[in-house]
């Protein structure tokens, strides 16, 4: 069984690629930068990291399709529409790729993925990346790399194969999240 987390950036997109186990497989960053100034290059500029995400999957599983995919969802709250409105569409984007590869996936809200860490719902990223290295020994200098890991071992624990024992925070987000399965 294998299960992919992804957390969505225009900048770095972040993934992570577990084995049943918890056996960490592959785990990095998708870069991008704006191309230009028109909304055709922010269009091309989404569809080339949409692309890139399934085809990163796509060589790293190589023997077997994932299982899951658990995607983060978005950031109601955030203060730069713009950027919102252009994340959201690779959100669609890459749903509607990984729904074409007929690979699982389900969405987990940014406070639910921290309720799942840390316990609450709130928490800035540097205690998301401690909570993971302390809890379970995977180390990132990155965020976007940390809660990609995080998005995985939440969807092992969705699917009945948790990496480490349950909390009782944890049982009441996989209670919530397993409808999406």
């Amino acid at each position: 069984m294998i299960v992919v987390g992804l957390d969505l950036s225009l900048a770095k997109t972040g993934y992570t690629i577990i084995k049943d186990g918890g056996e960490v497989l592959a785990s990095g960053l998708i870069r991008s930068k704006p191309t230009g100034e028109k909304p055709v290059h922010e269009t091309r500029r989404i569809v080339k990291i949409a692309e890139e995400i399934v085809e990163t999957i796509d060589r790293l599983c190589p023997k077997e399709n994932p299982s899951l995919v658990v995607i983060e969802g978005l950031a109601f709250m955030a203060r730069n529409t713009s950027s919102l409105v252009q994340l959201s569409g690779l959100n669609y984007l890459v749903r509607v790729l990984l729904d074409q590869f007929n690979w699982p996936f389900m969405i987990v809200a940014p406070t639910t993925l921290k309720k799942f860490i840390t316990g609450k719902g709130n928490g800035d990223k540097s205690l998301m990346m401690m909570t993971v290295f302390k809890n379970y020994n995977f180390e990132s200098l990155d965020d976007n790399e940390c809660d990609a890991y995080a998005l995985a071992v939440c969807g092992f624990a969705c699917l009945d194969k948790p990496v480490r024992e349950v909390t009782k925070p944890q049982e009441e987000v996989i209670k919530l999240l397993k409808v999406q399965l």
